[in-house]
């Protein structure tokens, strides 16, 4: 997908919700656009070589609370860590371009090609060995990756402004970059309050 784009666009709260449940003003309906075409992360198995005819026996799925704690710190220390920190700044620079909601129109750069590599390394790690913090880290991903393509998504081609319908478009985006963010806070307060793991300085505040 295009990862910088400039686009004036128009914060138009109340046009957008009308914008959505019926046709352009003056009747005329506009072209359908095509989907953008996204650029795929790798995932772990591409990344990976092929197993060998002989696998070696998988480590058994740790069980209690020491188990569960240790595989969470290991995840934590040899990469997951980083890969989190990164996702927030990324997350956070990504937000710089996003316009004020008292603006009516504001001239705003499109800038998620950091968040797009990212996501991407986090999901080269897998899934977090406990389910609470996985399921938050999983949202997060999910949620950041959605918002992002369906904000770049409704940049106008061919024009500068947006139309309504368009900036009803990166409105519900941004709403569900949001709740990634969310995710992702939810998955650094546990980390710190389960298993004591967590940055040596706020991510949060260099974004």
């Amino acid at each position: 997908m295009p990862l910088l784009l400039t686009v004036v666009t128009a914060v138009l709260l109340t046009a957008c919700v009308g914008a959505e449940s019926g046709p352009a003003s003056g009747g005329a309906t506009p072209p359908a656009r095509p989907t953008p075409t996204a650029t795929s992360s790798p995932t772990p198995s591409s990344a990976r070589p092929s197993s060998p005819t002989t696998s070696p026996t998988a480590s058994p799925t740790p069980s209690t609370a020491a188990e569960i704690t240790e595989a969470v710190t290991q995840w934590y220390e040899y990469g997951g860590g980083t890969a989190m920190v990164s996702l927030i700044e990324e997350a956070e620079k990504a937000q710089s371009g996003r316009p004020g909601e008292e603006e009516e129109f504001a001239l705003v750069i499109l800038d998620f090609s950091g968040l797009d590599e990212a996501l991407g390394t986090a999901r080269l790690f897998g899934s977090i060995p406990d389910p609470k913090t996985q399921k938050t880290w999983s949202d997060a991903i999910d949620r950041l990756d959605e918002g992002a393509r369906e904000v770049l998504a409704s940049a106008p081609e061919g024009r500068t402004f947006q139309s309504p319908t368009e900036a009803g478009q990166a409105l519900r985006g941004w709403n569900t970059f949001d709740e990634g963010l969310k995710s992702l806070k939810k998955t650094v307060a546990r980390l710190d309050r389960a298993f004591g793991l967590k940055p040596p300085s706020d991510p949060w505040e260099k974004g």
